[in-house]
């Protein structure tokens, strides 16, 4: 393996972890977040709430449960982004150490299939939700548009044919360690 890939599954490793340490602390935020939401009396939040979206026609008072609900989903949300980066940093220190073809690696991508497919669900749902509360364009970072959701499918098939390959490549490499 040349210096240049080594160097690059480094940095991707040091970059995963960073967002790993990131989604944990937007959790936290967003624990702390809905906490303050939920204690702050009905006047302060409407006032909070006032400055969410000046044009359109939101709706100030959403249910108490609604808001655990919505808290809830995008914990969900943030727990499969963690998941995702986890299992692609021991991919990536498997492929570091050049053990390609291992089930360990199998497992990382199924469990990456499972969090983009639950990830995209709930990118639906909390859609959903947006458009109870006529909120739209809340988050520069996630796209609640069908065009996002398309790309997450997307991402899924190719996530899907990368673990048919390695797979395949187990299998291939079993028969391998067989005949010697």
């Amino acid at each position: 393996m040349s210096l240049f890939t080594k160097s690059v599954l480094k940095f991707l490793s040091i970059m995963s972890l960073i967002a790993q340490f990131l989604c944990a602390f937007a959790g936290l935020m967003l624990l702390f977040g809905t906490g303050a939401v939920l204690l702050v009396p009905n006047g302060v939040k409407k006032q909070l709430l006032q400055y969410v979206d000046v044009n359109s026609n939101l709706n100030t008072n959403p249910s108490v449960w609604f808001l655990v609900l919505s808290c809830l989903v995008a914990l969900a949300i943030i727990a499969c982004l963690f998941i995702i980066m986890h299992a692609l940093r021991k991919m990536i220190g498997n492929i570091y150490i050049q053990d390609f073809f291992v089930y360990q690696n199998l497992t990382c991508l199924k469990q990456i299939l499972i969090a983009i497919t639950s990830f995209t669900i709930l990118q639906f749902i909390s859609q959903l939700f947006f458009a109870k509360l006529h909120a739209y364009n809340v988050s520069n970072v996630f796209s609640n548009s069908s065009p996002g959701l398309l790309g997450n499918i997307l991402l899924l098939a190719i996530v899907y044919t990368l673990y048919v390959v390695f797979k395949y490549g187990i299998s291939l490499q079993d028969d391998s360690n067989n005949v010697i």
